[in-house]
This record gives structure tokens, C-alpha cells and sequence, in this order.
């Protein structure tokens, strides 16, 4: 009797001592099953962190790359904007090195809005600058075309002007004519005989008659009779007159009234060494501004 509840008492504690191990088993298992799946968790939310991490970088480079933009088509406002992109550059090197940290990640986040917040901002600034410039810029450009054309309305008005100035006062020249050139011997009495030998000859007498020009002005006009003998030397007074770049050695000047009527003059002109030398005498007038009026040949023989 002993025994046989002996041996049913070790058989019960068998039968208890494997219960317990097979809670052990059951409880060991659940726990591994239980940090396996925290782990999972862990590693997912590691890299869903880690996704929106480099969601914030590649956000934060566009923000970049705007402003780079920016730049490139204006110079406005150009320091704020460098100073964002410096900011911007500073932020994403900080999420590269960041570690797996919810906390800090919606810490940048919030960063990355007030950026994009600032980039509207700004970029808003500088367009409108931008506008404000290309507007000046084409009123300034528009002003200086309307400028440039009035000068060369001016200009051509100018021109004109001139031309018409130029017109009348060729218009204004007086002409010449019955232009005539003789060699004389004085007489008794004052009078002049005409010969054709240079020894006989005491003075040369240049006539002309001015013609009318209603155009011309009235007023005290000079005119310059010039003769140049054989030799090359000219007679009478041997003086120069210049007006601009015009310089003519005369032999007389002949000063009168202009009245839109025509004038009569002569000229007696003596030999410098009061004898004429044969051979061809260039006879030529000037008027008040040197321009030739006629020339003739003289032949004393």
C-alpha cells in the first residue's frame, strides 16, 4: 500500500513538473514573438522616418533650386535670398546626419513650411521688382527712342534749315557782268587813250556792272579786283583780304551801296614799277566773301 501511493505521488509530480515546463515554453515563446514584433515596429518606424526625412531634403533642395532661379533672372533683393539659401543649406545638412527621432523630424518640418512660407515671400518681392525694373526699363528705353527721334527731328530740321540758308545765300550772290579789261595812256587833260603795247601803257582799266538780285540784301558791299601780270606779281595796291578759309591778293577794292540796282564800276590800276611787261594779264573779282565772280585775259603786246 505504501508503494503504490508512493508511486502515484511521483507520478503526479511528473505530470505537474511537465505542465510547468510546457507554461515555461508557451511563456518564453510569446515573449520572443513579442520583442520580434517590437523590433519590426521599431525598424518600420525607423524608416518611415527616415522616408520623411529625405522628403524634407529633396523639399528643401527645390526651395533651393527656386532661389537659385530667383537669382539667375533677377538681381533684386538678392541678399534675403542668399541668406535663405544659406539656410536652407544649413537645414539639410543637419537631416542628412539626423538620427531616427520623430520629435526632431516635425521640428525640421515645421522649418521646411516656414521656408516654403518665406519662398513665396520673397519670390513674390522679387518678381514684383522684377516687373517694377523691365517697366522703368522700357520707359526709359521708350523715352530715349521719343528722345532720339526728336533729335533727329531736330537735327533734320537743322539740316534743313542749313540747306535753306545755303540756298539763299548762293541765291543771294550778287552776279557780274560786261566784265571788260583795257590798257591806256593818259593824256593832257586827265583823258585816256586805249593801246595794245605794254610800253605805252600807263594804267589797265577793269570795268564791270553788277547785276540785280532781288534776293540779295541792301547794305554796303566790297568787291575786290585782283590782276596778276605776266610774272606772277600783282599790280596795284598788292594787298590780302581773308574771310574763313578764302585769302586773295587784290589789286583794288571797290566799296558801294546795294539798292537791288545795278552798278557801274571801274578800276584804274597802275603797274607797281609803273611799267607794264608784254605778254597775258589775269584779270579776276571778288565779291565781299571772296567768291570769284569772273575773270578775263588781258594781252598787251
Amino acid at each position: 500500500m505504501p508503494l503504490e501511493t508512493e508511486n502515484k505521488e511521483m507520478s503526479e509530480k511528473r505530470k505537474g513538473g511537465g505542465l510547468i515546463i510546457a507554461l515555461l515554453s508557451i511563456a518564453f515563446l510569446g515573449a520572443s514573438g513579442y520583442s520580434y514584433y517590437q523590433m519590426t515596429e521599431a525598424k518600420k518606424n525607423e524608416q518611415a522616418i527616415m522616408e520623411r526625412r529625405d522628403q524634407a531634403i529633396k523639399e528643401l533642395q527645390l526651395l533651393q533650386k527656386d532661389y537659385d532661379e530667383a537669382v539667375t533672372v533677377s538681381k533684386q533683393n538678392a541678399d534675403e535670398l542668399a541668406d535663405a539659401k544659406a539656410r536652407i543649406a544649413m537645414y539639410i545638412d543637419s537631416l542628412k546626419t539626423m538620427k531616427a527621432d520623430i520629435n526632431l523630424l516635425f521640428k525640421y518640418r515645421d522649418q521646411v513650411e516656414v521656408l516654403k512660407k518665406e519662398r513665396k515671400r520673397l519670390l513674390a518681392i522679387n518678381d514684383s521688382l522684377r516687373k517694377y525694373n523691365v517697366k522703368i526699363t522700357q520707359e526709359r528705353d521708350s523715352t530715349a527712342l521719343a528722345l532720339n527721334v526728336r533729335t533727329s527731328q531736330l537735327d533734320s530740321v537743322s539740316q534743313k534749315a542749313k540747306q535753306l540758308s545755303k540756298v539763299i545765300d548762293e541765291g543771294s550772290i550778287l552776279s557780274l557782268k560786261n566784265l571788260t579789261a583795257q590798257g591806256l595812256k593818259e593824256r593832257s587833260g586827265g583823258r585816256y587813250v586805249e593801246k595794245g603795247r605794254a610800253s605805252a601803257v600807263d594804267k589797265i582799266k577793269v570795268c564791270y556792272t553788277v547785276g540785280v538780285n532781288r534776293i540779295a540784301p541792301v547794305g554796303n558791299r566790297s568787291f575786290y579786283v585782283q590782276i596778276i601780270s605776266p610774272n606772277g606779281i600783282t599790280l596795284g595796291d598788292n594787298d590780302t583780304v581773308s574771310i574763313g578759309d578764302r585769302t586773295v591778293n587784290y589789286s583794288a577794292v571797290r566799296q558801294f551801296l546795294y539798292e537791288r540796282q545795278a552798278v557801274d564800276v571801274c578800276e584804274y590800276i597802275s603797274s607797281i614799277t609803273k611799267k607794264y611787261e608784254p605778254g597775258i594779264y589775269q584779270i579776276a573779282i571778288f565779291d565781299d566773301q571772296l567768291h570769284e565772280m569772273g575773270k578775263v585775259e588781258l594781252n598787251l603786246r
